[in-house]
């Protein structure tokens, strides 16, 4: 027969083990930890694209805070029907990005690394339907 000393342990380290895993599956993107430490103050605001608009801002520009490295987006989940969006990040002085970044349903996407505080910026999509989501910069 198990003491409870030793019941405890084996509940304790089960315990560990279901957190660990969760853990593990739970990030599904490498740009989510990153922008969770950014949101984690507020440092953040929503993306609303309507249709036939490839820029947002429609005009002018975002800029960087001191509360990233990165500019990060997420897509807002409970907007359906969300789509697969191509998009990539416009700077004020140096032009846009040469690539695209895939961003899907949930979950958070590092748009641009290593961007200095106080960079104007602006994102630019690839089509031209409503999009709802978030950016942390």
């Amino acid at each position: 027969m198990l003491t409870l000393s030793t019941r405890l342990k084996a509940i304790l380290g089960v315990l560990v083990l279901a957190t660990t895993a969760f853990t593990a599956v739970s990030v599904t993107h490498p740009g989510e930890a990153q922008a969770a430490g950014c949101i984690d103050g507020g440092n953040y605001q929503s993306v609303n694209l309507p249709s036939g608009t490839t820029r947002f801002p429609s005009s002018g520009y975002l800029k960087t805070t001191s509360r990233c490295q990165d500019i990060n987006l997420s897509a807002s989940p409970w907007h359906a029907p969300q789509t697969v969006r191509a998009i990539k990040v416009c700077f004020r002085t140096a032009g846009c990005q040469d690539h695209w970044t895939n961003v899907r349903d949930s979950g958070w996407y590092e748009i641009a690394t290593n961007v200095k505080d106080g960079t104007e910026y602006y994102f630019k999509f690839y089509s031209y339907g409503k999009w709802y989501g978030t950016v942390a910069d």
